[in-house]
């Protein structure tokens, strides 16, 4: 007689706190499963600054965005499979690397402020379509935010000034034109 029942399907991999890149470095169960889930990830690049990681139907969540500072976008952040997936990808040459912002510009709220190294947060009212998504530190506040846009800038204008050949220190203005004693334009 022909077993007509239908294939099992495999039991689907949920990645959470349980399966996270750091508890694969403790436990070889672990990182048995996620060898085999990081083996079938598809990784490509997305809106310049973001790689998307598909693995497959058989893993929850399916689809993972990370960001070009290697964070993922669920709630293990930079201990998620799919930044390992993207490190290991990049390593190998086997997908091409997200463009970096220009200094000054964030696509998002970084996860680190780049002033002191704190956690930091969207700021919606520091956002613009020039410096990209505002942010603000746990600790120094929006005044990180500033400070940071400034030194990106005196970097970009210390920049244009090398390409340009002058040295801002010795820089002065042309001399200006003075009109004849009583004209008035």
């Amino acid at each position: 007689m022909k077993n007509n029942s239908l294939p099992t399907p495999s039991p689907a991999v949920v990645l959470d706190r349980h399966l996270a890149a750091s508890r694969a470095r403790l436990s070889p169960e672990v990182k048995h499963i996620l060898t085999g889930v990081l083996k079938e990830a598809v990784i490509e690049v997305v809106h310049e600054f973001f790689y998307q990681v598909d693995f497959g139907p058989d893993v929850r969540p399916q689809v993972h965005i990370v960001s070009h500072d290697l964070y993922c976008t669920c709630a293990l952040e930079a201990d998620c499979p799919a930044v390992t997936a993207v490190k290991v990808h990049l390593q190998r040459g086997l997908c091409e690397p997200a463009k970096m912002p220009r200094p000054g510009y964030f696509p998002t709220a970084p996860h680190r402020c780049p002033v002191c190294g704190a956690r930091a947060g969207y700021n919606p009212r520091l956002s613009s379509p020039w410096r990209g998504a505002g942010w603000s530190c746990a600790q120094g506040g929006v005044s990180h935010y500033w400070q940071h846009q400034a030194t990106a800038l005196q970097a970009a204008c210390a920049e244009k000034w090398q390409k340009l050949g002058i040295d801002p220190v010795t820089f002065s203005p042309p001399p200006s034109f003075r009109f004849p004693e009583g004209y008035k334009p």
